[in-house]
């Protein structure tokens, strides 16, 4: 195919109805199953457990795994990712037949806070702060992050693959949170699934560790990019054969052949 057939193809592709696999943490199930109501695309949804990042290799696996089967059944036109970099479970996904798309995100936070700018904002200066959501709440009876990740990476490995300063960078993202010297917890509050229910028990939780809960505005504006399933800012299109790598800069993430 030519270089202006593929950009017709693509033109023509970008103005029809498509379908696509959304293969995502429950975390965003709220946000989601709005989303899915809206969207003029055919949506079909896998969800994952909430806590998977926790073992990234096993969800790394996991989420490959379905991957090569809508590859297998080529019923789709491409998988979108709704996780971000999640503690490096993303990174090495591989895109078969069809095409990927994932959030240029660290981890969920910054997803829900509509990308890296409100992220910088919130997190910027502990980028571990504990937090919640209304999808965290709904799933678990203690929602609040902590900091006994069972995560595998030592720091010695980080070290050597990223240098010190990224290493430090990686190691606080993945284990520190909900630290005992910080009170204040956030809730990351999307109007369209505002709670009263929901909150007060966030502020429950908040209370039983003697901290306070600040709301933070979040937003679904980077969810519904993602599910247009046609790329723009802070969103990666990984071509097929090509694999999800760390940037460990603002990119987050970048596809390599």
């Amino acid at each position: 195919m030519t270089k202006k057939s593929k950009t017709t193809e693509k033109s023509k592709n970008h103005n029809r109805a498509m379908k696509f696999v959304v293969i995502a943490c429950r975390v965003f199930s709220p946000e989601l199953e709005i989303l899915r109501q809206q969207s003029r695309d055919e949506l079909l949804f896998e969800y994952l457990p909430l806590r998977a990042h926790d073992e990234p290799d096993t969800l790394r696996t996991e989420i490959q795994s379905r991957i090569d089967r809508h590859d297998r059944i080529g019923a789709a036109d491409a998988v979108i990712l709704a996780y971000g970099l999640c503690g490096n479970a993303t990174a090495g996904l591989r895109a078969g037949e069809l095409p990927l798309y994932i959030p240029r995100a660290h981890d969920c936070s910054q997803i829900l806070l509509g990308g890296r700018a409100a992220h910088k904002e919130y997190f910027g200066d502990m980028p571990s702060r504990g937090w919640t959501s209304r999808g965290y709440l709904q799933e678990e009876g203690d929602p609040f992050r902590t900091g006994d990740s069972s995560l595998s990476w030592e720091m010695d490995e980080l070290v050597k693959q990223y240098g010190e300063e990224n290493a430090a960078y990686i190691w606080e993202t993945m284990h520190g949170s909900d630290s005992p010297e910080d009170p204040v917890l956030y809730f990351l509050d999307i109007p369209e699934t505002t709670d009263t229910g929901i909150l007060e028990r966030a502020r429950e939780r908040a209370a039983e560790r003697r901290k306070e809960l600040r709301i933070v505005p979040a937003t679904m504006e980077l969810l519904a990019r993602l599910l247009g399933g046609r790329g723009g800012e802070e969103i990666l299109r990984v071509e097929p054969g090509e694999t999800i790598q760390p940037t460990w800069d603002d990119n987050v993430v970048e596809n390599r052949r």
